[in-house]
C-alpha cells in the first residue's frame, strides 16, 4: 500500500473526503457490499494520517468477532455465511454505547473515528436510528458525517467483478472475509424490496435483481434521514494499489471487551428471550 491518496483532490469525492478528515470527529461510510466502502475507508485513513489525525477505526467484520466466541456461536450459529440475527442485534446493542464511550475517552480534537456500516440486515443500523441516549447528539451533530458511495451501473459491475476475483484469490486475510457474490446480490435485493414497500411497488424478481443507482440512493437517503448524509457518486475508475484493506499507518481498532460482550448478550436475552432471538434483527429499517 502507498500512503498517497489515489482519489484526486479536485474530484467531488476527493474534496468531500478531505473536508471530512479536516472538520469531522467521526466519519461513517455506509452502504451495500460492492459499493466501494472499503476503498473509501482506506482513502479516508490515508488522508486523516496526512492531516495529523490520530485514527480510530471500527468495521463490522472486526467488531463482530468479539461476539463470535465458541460459546455464543453454539447458541447463535452462522448459517450460509450469514451472521445469526441474535449476534447482529447484540453487536447493535453494544455499538452506540461504544461510540459514546470512545468520544468520552478520546477528547483530543486530533482523534477521529472512521467506521464502516454495512447497514442492510441490521448490521450497525443502530447508528443511523434516532435514540434518546448519550450517543445521539454525537451521531446527529455536526461532528459526524455519513458518507454513502453510490456507484454507477458500470462502476458497480466492475467493483462486483473485482470482488469476485479477490474473493477467489485473496491478497490478505481480510479479503477472505468479504461477502460472497450471492450475499452481495441478496443485500441489493433486500434494499430494492425496501424501496418497493415504501413506494407501494409490487415486487418483480427479474426487475428487482437489476442494480439501480437511483433506487440505491433513495433507500440510503431515507435510512440516513436523521444523520448528516453525503452521497458520493462513484462514476469514475480509480487506480487502486494493493488491497483496500492495507493500512501502513497506526490505527486503533474499536472493539468490545469481554465485559461489554457479556453485557450486550445479557441485554439481548432480556429483550429477545428464547426463539425471539431468531427474529432479533427483523424490522431493522423500521424507524
Amino acid at each position: 500500500m502507498t500512503d498517497e491518496c489515489i482519489i484526486p483532490a479536485g474530484s467531488a469525492i476527493g474534496a468531500a473526503l478531505r473536508a471530512g478528515v479536516k472538520s469531522r470527529r467521526m466519519i461513517f461510510v455506509a452502504g451495500l457490499p460492492s459499493s466501494g466502502k472499503s476503498l473509501m475507508l482506506q482513502q479516508l485513513t490515508i488522508l486523516a494520517h496526512q492531516a495529523g489525525r490520530r485514527i480510530h477505526s471500527m468495521q463490522w467484520d472486526g467488531a463482530r468477532r468479539a461476539f463470535e466466541t465458541p460459546e455464543w456461536l453454539a447458541k447463535y450459529p452462522e448459517v450460509n455465511d450469514l451472521t445469526h440475527p441474535g449476534i447482529r442485534k447484540a453487536v447493535g446493542l453494544w455499538v452506540r454505547e461504544a461510540v459514546a464511550g470512545w468520544d468520552a475517552a478520546n477528547p483530543d480534537p486530533a482523534d477521529i473515528l472512521i467506521a464502516e456500516l454495512p447497514v442492510v440486515g441490521g448490521r450497525f443500523t443502530e447508528l443511523m436510528q434516532p435514540h434518546e441516549d448519550a450517543a445521539e447528539p454525537l451521531l446527529a451533530g455536526e461532528g459526524a458525517v455519513f458518507f454513502v458511495p453510490v456507484p454507477s451501473l458500470e462502476r458497480r459491475q466492475v467493483i462486483t467483478w473485482f470482488r469476485a476475483e479477490t474473493f477467489a484469490n485473496p491478497r490478505n486475510e481480510q479479503e477472505t472475509k468479504d461477502a460472497p457474490i450471492y450475499i452481495v446480490e441478496n443485500d441489493w435485493m433486500a434494499a430494492r424490496q425496501l424501496h418497493n414497500a415504501w413506494t407501494g411497488t409490487a415486487n418483480d424478481a427479474e426487475r428487482d435483481a437489476q442494480y439501480d443507482p437511483a433506487i440505491y440512493r433513495a433507500v440510503f437517503e431515507r435510512l440516513a434521514r436523521f444523520r448528516n448524509l453525503q452521497i458520493l457518486d462513484v462514476d469514475q475508475a480509480f487506480e487502486t494499489k494493493g488491497s483496500a484493506y492495507e493500512r501502513s499507518m497506526p490505527v486503533s481498532e474499536l472493539r468490545a471487551d469481554a465485559d461489554a460482550v457479556a453485557a450486550a448478550y445479557a441485554a439481548l436475552e432480556a429483550q429477545f428471550p428464547g426463539e425471539k432471538a431468531e427474529r432479533a434483527a427483523d424490522g431493522w429499517a423500521d424507524y
